[in-house]
């Protein structure tokens, strides 16, 4: 099982999110339905996200970030005496995984989210050799080659600028320090994921979100080169899929609507009688997918690789890494293979 190729060119976004704006969103037949929207509110509901879903995060989907955080533990393959940093560690789950591999290590894990932070501490056992620190991955207060391995659990694509995160890592990663990624692999999805975000889009609100091109990252050529050229090598990559099913359209919604901050954002625009509409149409949508109605697969793609010796003298940004990534004309896997998919 693999992810398909993708021709990128095009896809990329580089212009800025349209302002948000007042608009006429249709949620059913009967008629539109206007949301006033400012740009503060939405702000403060992306922040909200990290905030409201922090003590579940672990919960989500039948505990698929766990799995994926226990798979990157295991595939990081961290060594006795090995200094490592967690970057956009959230709760704390791959720290935790490794903390009771390599007890007398202390490792330093990070979070952009206070509320993420307070939930790492609170589920760290004493002595597991963690510390945690609310920090931006993009300005990291550390001296350049503190770390031997850099851990990125699921954050790299929800960066604002992911190039200015993977030049600071590098930074601060010793000659020769390795780098271990996780990221949703988005073309593995099932129909019926596919079907909530295509119900999503028709409410026909614009909203500022991730760049759309950041869904991409978890391609695993896409990652593959990304690493690539922000001064990796020796890249391996892998993948894991765990499958979920919800028993309705409620408890969709809700895992849904946790699965990242745009879609926790629009749920949470709907007031309690659009909900109920958008539920009900999502429903009736659902069942035409027979069996696979409310299937969910939490896909993930796995990279690690090795800093090379001479890296980018300069860290790249968006406008640089784009149109290098759209050019490629290479198939699926850079290496001509397809990674390794376990199921869990």
């Amino acid at each position: 099982m693999s992810s398909p190729s993708r021709p990128l060119l095009g896809a990329y976004r580089t212009d800025p999110a349209p302002p948000p704006q007042v608009v006429a969103a249709r949620f059913s037949t009967h008629g539109p339905a206007t949301i006033a929207i400012e740009p503060e509110t939405f702000r403060q509901l992306q922040l909200d996200f990290y905030e409201q879903t922090a003590t579940r995060y672990d919960s989500w989907a039948g505990g698929a970030n766990v799995r994926a955080a226990e798979r990157l533990a295991e595939f990081a393959g961290i060594k006795d005496g090995e200094r490592v940093i967690d970057v956009g560690c959230g709760t704390g789950l791959v720290s935790r995984c490794l903390g009771g591999s390599h007890p007398e290590q202390e490792h330093m894990a990070v979070d952009l989210s206070p509320a993420m932070i307070t939930v790492a501490r609170e589920r760290t056992p004493a002595g597991a050799g963690v510390r945690y620190s609310v920090m931006d991955a993009q300005h990291l207060v550390f001296h350049d080659g503190m770390f031997d391995v850099a851990l990125l659990g699921q954050s790299l694509a929800y960066f604002e600028d992911p190039w200015r995160a993977l030049a600071e890592i590098r930074r601060v990663l010793a000659p020769r320090g390795r780098i271990a990624v996780s990221c949703r692999c988005r073309s593995l999805s099932t129909p019926a994921q596919g079907v909530f975000f295509d119900r999503l889009e028709r409410l026909a609100i614009r909203l500022p979100r991730t760049p759309a091109h950041h869904a991409l990252f978890g391609e695993p050529w896409v990652l593959t080169e990304m690493l690539d050229m922000a001064g990796f090598t020796d890249i391996t990559v892998t993948q894991l899929l765990v499958g979920v099913h919800a028993d309705d359209v409620h408890e969709w919604t809700e895992m849904m609507g946790s699965s990242g901050p745009w879609p926790h954002a629009m749920l949470g625009l709907l007031g309690p009688r659009a909900r109920a509409t958008f539920e009900e149409e999502l429903d009736l949508a659902m069942h035409r997918l027979g069996e696979g109605d409310y299937a969910f697969h939490g896909a993930f793609t796995l990279a690690s690789g090795r800093l090379r010796e001479t890296c980018p003298e300069r860290p790249l940004d968006e406008a640089e890494a784009i149109p290098e990534i759209s050019a490629i004309g290479s198939p699926v896997y850079v290496s001509g293979s397809p990674p390794a998919l376990t199921s869990a």
